[in-house]
């Protein structure tokens, strides 16, 4: 099974994605699992980094995981989790890292670091 991730910063513009499978997958998804459970929140609507989105299609699922926060939605409805050292999304940006400009993919890294 193939995840997508979907790193959502840009407006006006495509947002970059790209496929992960293999043992970064696996982390991924193990790391996703293994979260505990967190206070409900509301998506960020405004201009720039707004999350990372990971999407599967079957069973049809996403999560978003901003600074610290993840939520998931399936066919169940929505459930909120915690991820309080970022770790989900350092390794989403990690699998990226062939996709991403190093100076965002650099940005993003320090951003994370210095939220916590």
């Amino acid at each position: 099974m193939t995840l997508r991730v979907i790193l959502q910063i840009y407006s006006g513009r495509r947002d970059p994605e790209w496929l992960v499978s293999g043992l970064l997958e696996t982390r991924l998804r193990d790391a996703l699992e293994g979260l505990p459970p967190g206070p409900e929140w509301t998506p960020p609507t405004r201009l720039g980094y707004r999350g990372i989105r990971i999407e599967q299609d079957s069973p049809a699922q996403h999560w978003l995981c901003v600074k610290g926060r993840v939520l998931r939605q399936d066919d169940a409805g929505t459930s909120w989790f915690s991820d309080p050292t970022c770790s989900i999304e350092a390794l989403a940006l990690e699998s990226g890292r062939t996709f991403l400009d190093p100076t965002t993919l650099d940005h993003l890294i320090k951003m994370l670091t210095d939220a916590h």
